[in-house]
C-alpha cells in the first residue's frame, strides 16, 4: 500500500499531545521469558494485573469502532491483553503480503538467491515494453527496498503517477512500486522451484500454530495484461497475523525453536533506505516499514525502535520491541489517517 498522509495531521498534533500524559514505559527484554500462545489465544482476565487501564482500553475500543476499525489485538510479552472485533475473520491483507514474502526470502538468501544479483543475472524481464539495459542492473537488494528504479506497470495497482522510465538509477531513490514486489515473487519461485504460499505454510504457519491459514485456499495470484509478474495475495485472520507479529518481535524464535534466522530478521527490520513524508516518513527495510521517525513516531508516540507491516484498508502489524508490544489493526476501508494515528496513541497510553 502506498501510504500518503495529508496536512490535516498537523492540526491533530495538539490533540494527540493532550493524550500523552502517561510516562513512557520500557522493558528489559533480556530479563523476561517471552510467552507464546498454545492452540489458541486466550485473553487475560484482568488487564490491571499487567498494568493496563481497562477504562482507557474501553475508551480506545469505542473510538476505534466509531472510526471504522474491523478488529484490534494488543499483545504484550506474548499475552493477549485486550481485543475487539472478529479476530477469526479471514480476509485480504493487501500489502502486508510483501512483508510475508520478505520473511521466507530469509531461507534462501545466500544460497539460491543473492542480494547482489541483478535482474540481468537472473534473466528477469517483462513485456510491453521489455526492460531496458539500465533497469536490468537493478539488484535483488534494490527490489527488496523498493528502490530499483524500474518504473514499469504492475499487477494489483492502478499504475497512476509512475515516474518516467530511467529517471533514477537502481538504488538511488525509494519509490513504493508494486513492480518490485511482484517481480520478487516471480524470482522467489523461479530460484527456489517452490510456491510462495506453500513455503510460507510449511516453514512458518504450521510451525507457529497459525489457527486458520490454509495455503491452498488463502493464497492466490493476481495476473495482469500489463506485466508478466503476478501479485501474490494472502487472506488471513487477525489472530494469525498476531502470531507473525510475535514471531518477528522475538527475532524469529518461537517457544525455543528458531523459525527464521535471527540475522535475517535484523536485516529486514533495519533501516535500508530513507522514506519521504509522502509515505509517512521514517525508513524502509526489506519489505518492512522501519518506524525510526515519521508520523507514527511524531503523532502516535511510537518508540523509534518500532517497525511494521502495512497494507491498504488501514491494516498494520505494529511491533515495538522496547515495549514488548504487538498491535494488530484491521479494517475493510481506509480510516482517516488522523484517527488511525490516534487509535495507536490511545492504545500506547492505556498502559499505566
Amino acid at each position: 500500500m502506498k501510504i500518503k498522509f495529508v496536512k490535516l495531521l498537523i492540526g491533530c498534533f495538539v490533540i494527540l499531545l493532550s493524550n500523552s500524559c502517561n510516562k513512557d514505559y520500557e522493558f528489559d527484554r533480556n530479563s523476561q521469558i517471552p510467552n507464546f500462545p498454545g492452540d489458541k489465544w486466550i485473553q487475560v482476565t484482568n488487564v490491571a494485573e499487567y498494568y493496563w487501564s481497562l477504562e482507557k482500553l474501553k475508551s480506545v475500543e469505542t473510538f476505534s469502532k466509531n472510526s471504522g476499525s474491523e478488529c484490534v489485538m494488543i499483545i504484550e510479552n506474548g499475552k493477549l491483553i485486550y481485543s475487539w472485533g472478529e479476530n477469526d475473520k479471514r480476509f485480504y491483507v493487501a500489502s502486508v503480503r510483501k512483508s510475508f514474502l520478505s520473511l521466507i526470502y530469509g531461507y534462501y538468501v545466500g544460497n539460491q538467491i543473492s542480494l547482489s544479483a541483478t535482474l540481468q543475472d537472473y534473466n528477469v524481464g517483462d513485456k510491453n515494453p521489455e526492460l531496458n539495459d539500465l533497469e536490468k542492473q537493478a539488484t535483488i537488494r534494490t527490489l527488496l527496498t523498493s528502490s530499483s528504479g524500474v518504473y514499469h506497470k504492475a499487477a494489483a495497482t492502478n499504475n497512476e503517477d509512475l515516474p518516467e522510465r530511467n529517471s533514477t538509477k537502481p538504488g538511488e531513490q525509494f519509490y513504493y512500486n508494486n513492480w518490485d514486489f511482484n517481480a520478487l515473487g516471480t524470482i522467489f519461485e523461479q530460484r527456489t522451484g517452490q510456491k510462495i504460499f506453500q513455503v510460507f505454510s510449511d516453514s512458518i504457519a504450521n510451525r507457529i500454530g497459525m489457527q486458520d491459514f490454509n495455503w491452498q485456499s488463502d493464497g492466490r495470484y493476481d495476473y495482469s495484461n500489463v506485466s508478466i509478474h503476478p501479485a501474490y495475495h494472502f487472506d488471513m485472520t487477525a489472530r494469525d497475523m498476531a502470531r507473525i507479529g510475535l514471531l518477528v518481535l522475538n527475532k524469529g524464535m518461537w517457544d525455543g525453536k528458531l523459525i527464521i534466522p535471527v540475522n535475517w530478521i535484523d536485516s529486514i527490520t533495519s533501516n535500508q533506505v530513507s522514506v519521504s513524508d509522502d509515505y509517512g516518513g521514517g525508513s524502509y527495510g526489506f519489505m518492512w516499514w522501519v518506524n525510526n521517525g515519521g508520523y507514527l513516531v511524531d503523532f502516535s508516540g511510537v518508540s523509534k525502535d518500532a517497525f511494521s507491516a502495512q497494507g491498504n484498508w488501514s491494516q498494520i502489524i505494529l511491533i515495538i520491541p522496547s515495549k514488548n508490544l504487538v498491535i494488530i489493526h484491521r479494517a475493510t476501508k481506509n480510516l482517516d489517517p488522523s484517527r488511525m494515528l490516534m487509535i495507536i496513541r490511545m492504545i500506547i497510553n492505556s498502559k499505566m
